[in-house]
């Protein structure tokens, strides 16, 4: 039921009604608009905030990988350093003790020559005491074709 105050008539309050209703209706279909429109600008900006995520993921755990790789390199590299240290140090050690070898083979050669040359000595010192010792004797002696020729003067 409807009422119609003062000079209005009922078409008149009709037509604002639809008006009003027509304007409510244009009014929720805007908002309504507006929302399906913020709607899909926030569903773009989900997808496009998934699309970074996706990209700054990858590039973490390209990074991640780079970095592994990297601690692996460095860990061999540390591997091989030690390794080497190691050969080196034994190098090393191993030319030390073949110079102290060759020390010690020198010293004792050292020693045996000088052994050597006192035993020498003392065995020319001996032998030239014994030569004044004893008495001194000439041997002749002829030996092969000497001795035909020898036996041959006397044959004559």
């Amino acid at each position: 039921m409807i009422f119609v105050w003062g000079n209005n008539s009922l078409e008149e309050v009709v037509s604002k009604a639809v008006e009003r209703l027509n304007e409510d209706a244009k009014k929720q279909a805007n908002d309504y608009l507006k929302s399906v429109s913020t709607l899909n600008d926030l569903k773009k900006q989900i997808a496009t905030m998934e699309i970074e995520r996706d990209k700054k993921k990858e590039e973490f755990d390209r990074r991640e990988r780079e970095v592994e790789h990297k601690v692996g390199l460095e860990r061999k590299r540390q591997e091989f350093e030690i390794t080497q240290s190691k050969r080196e140090a034994t190098v090393q050690v191993q030319e030390e003790n073949l110079k102290a070898d060759k020390e010690r083979f020198k010293a004792e050669m050292d020693f045996q020559r000088k052994h050597l040359e006192d035993e020498i000595k003392s065995l020319r010192t001996l032998v030239s005491e014994m030569m004044k010792c004893l008495p001194s004797a000439e041997i002749f002696a002829t030996l092969g074709p000497k001795e035909k020729e020898h036996d041959s003067r006397h044959d004559k």
